[in-house]
């Protein structure tokens, strides 16, 4: 019921299925990043290694092969020079050891398992989990491969968990695959003990996910990552109110009292009455009209 839903409301939605390369060094400058940054970089990359052509509206860059980028002696230093900062030892290092092997290795992970593919991915300098399974899931298509961040553990925790480990009622609306509710309910009751995200936390959230829409819970997570994206931009979404209680002024004490008491300041016989304000604000005093 609840995919019915979003089969309406996320029209449009769709895995890619990226050049493998691309997507790669592309997710490896996702990391503590964001989307216009992550954009104005890779926009460097391809200006920087890609083979210009020139249309009506303009010159545009191709992303550059590994062989392309392969070309320059110091990669790393001239990833630097773009702006990739700590990622650009990343980078050299992934080129140089994508150069030493097959030209097929990365197109052969296709025909790997889900595990294997991205434990060898793994391998690469700057590749994490989230960042192998974002490569898994639109590039190589694995369509079981489910990258998890915050948002995916937030979607987790509120659409699933407290529905899965409360009444009997509230399981009951949940068509669950007969021969995992086990391993569902487990699940979710191991992550309805994590409040804050954490690595374990993820692993559990992605687990569920897989567990819950496999063999292709990775579209899943993408229409439910969408529809939390959406409702977390949407400036008419409803937001808790909290009421706010006066906040008492205390009362100064006798000094302070003294203190903020407005000061006489004696008038010199050669100064007008505005001249020692002049003085004290750096303002000038309005010459009386005539």
């Amino acid at each position: 019921p609840e995919f019915k839903k979003l089969a309406q409301t996320q029209i449009g939605v769709r895995i890619l299925r990226q050049p493998i390369v691309e997507n790669l060094f592309t997710f490896i400058a996702s990391s503590n990043n964001n989307i216009r940054r992550i954009t104005m970089l890779v926009d460097k990359l391809c200006g920087k290694y890609g083979q210009k052509i020139e249309t009506e509206k303009g010159a545009f860059f191709t992303f550059p092969s590994i062989q392309m980028i392969a070309r320059d002696s110091a990669v790393e230093q001239t990833m630097k020079e773009l702006g990739f900062g700590y990622r650009a030892r990343y980078y050299a290092k992934t080129v140089e050891r994508l150069v030493q092997l097959d030209d097929t290795y990365l197109e052969n992970l296709r025909h790997a398992s889900v595990e294997v593919a991205r434990e060898e991915l793994m391998k690469l300098s700057g590749v994490g989990p989230k960042v192998a399974d974002c490569v898994l899931l639109m590039s190589l298509d694995k369509a079981d491969a489910v990258p998890v961040d915050t948002h995916i553990w937030q979607v987790a925790q509120k659409r699933y968990v407290g529905r899965l480990t409360g009444s009997k009622s509230e399981l009951a609306s949940m068509p669950l695959p007969s021969d995992k509710q086990e391993q569902i309910r487990e699940l979710a009751q191991k992550l309805s003990a994590f409040k804050s995200p954490s690595t374990k936390a993820y692993e559990l959230a992605q687990a569920l996910i897989v567990t819950l829409f496999s063999p292709y819970a990775g579209w899943a997570q993408g229409l439910l990552f969408s529809d939390d994206l959406v409702d977390s931009l949407d400036p008419t979404a409803a937001k808790p109110i909290t009421k706010s209680r006066p906040i008492s002024k205390p009362k100064p004490t006798p000094a302070k009292r003294k203190a903020e008491e407005p000061q006489t300041i004696p008038k010199q016989e050669h100064e007008t009455a505005a001249e020692p304000t002049a003085k004290r604000t750096g303002l000038r005093p309005r010459p009386a009209s005539s």
